[in-house]
């Protein structure tokens, strides 16, 4: 789908320098509703951006290659992408629990970008790890997979993405880490169970229904959530 995108591409765009972090804006003509995005660019043209479509929800980053080159990204196999020394995020984890068809919608993409969901915008139940580590790494690198064939990396700085992200996104530029240990610990126990799921593909839809109800019900509380799934 591309109207996501296309909301980036109606941002009003001010010039990127390679490895700086800018806040662009863009005031909607119709509403007076500012929308933000932090992006970045690198030394071959590439950006990468974090943003929110609606107050309150989910927080989205997009990779999109230079129009300059010729690369094109594969739609059979989406990136991989790793902040610093983290273990790497595979974006295929979303696009196959997408494709399964459980309302989930997380991954999105065009030959020259890949729009993905990093966070699920509830502040109020911990800030994704993915998100923290963006905002506190160094690096990050991208590895995109070409319709031809192989792979490429290419990575932005992440020095000064803070305070470009936490105004882009309105959360505090500085991160809670007790409140992240208890999401944390919540995030492990919704894959497990997840992963438990998939098991059995036959009542995979009905089984992951379940694990996302009560996980809503929970309230981030990991005893609560393993009492609802028995």
């Amino acid at each position: 789908m591309k109207k996501l995108f296309l909301a980036i591409l109606c941002f009003s765009m001010h010039s990127l320098a390679a490895a700086d972090w800018k806040v662009d804006k863009r005031v909607d003509a119709m509403t007076d509703d500012v929308k933000k995005k932090a992006i970045v660019a690198n030394e071959s043209g590439h950006t990468f951006s974090i943003y929110r479509i609606s107050q309150g929800g989910p927080v989205w980053g997009n990779f999109a290659l230079s129009e300059g080159m010729f690369d094109q990204v594969d739609w059979r196999k989406p990136p991989i992408y790793r902040v610093d020394k983290n273990e790497p995020e595979n974006l295929a984890r979303m696009k196959k629990m997408q494709d399964m068809g459980v309302g989930i919608h997380a991954y999105e993409w065009e030959p020259k970008w890949v729009n993905f969901v990093i966070w699920h915008g509830k502040e109020g139940e911990g800030v994704a790890k993915n998100l923290v580590q963006l905002m506190e790494g160094k690096t990050v690198i991208f590895r995109y997979f070409l319709s031809t064939g192989g792979s490429k990396d290419t990575s932005f700085s992440l020095i000064g993405a803070a305070p470009a992200i936490s105004e882009a996104i309105g959360i505090r530029a500085e991160i809670d880490h007790s409140a992240q240990q208890k999401s944390e610990e919540f995030r492990k126990a919704f894959l497990a169970e997840s992963k438990r799921c998939q098991q059995n593909m036959s009542s995979f839809k009905a089984c992951f229904s379940k694990v996302n109800e009560c996980s809503k019900q929970s309230e981030q509380n990991v005893e609560k959530f393993q009492s609802c799934i028995k």
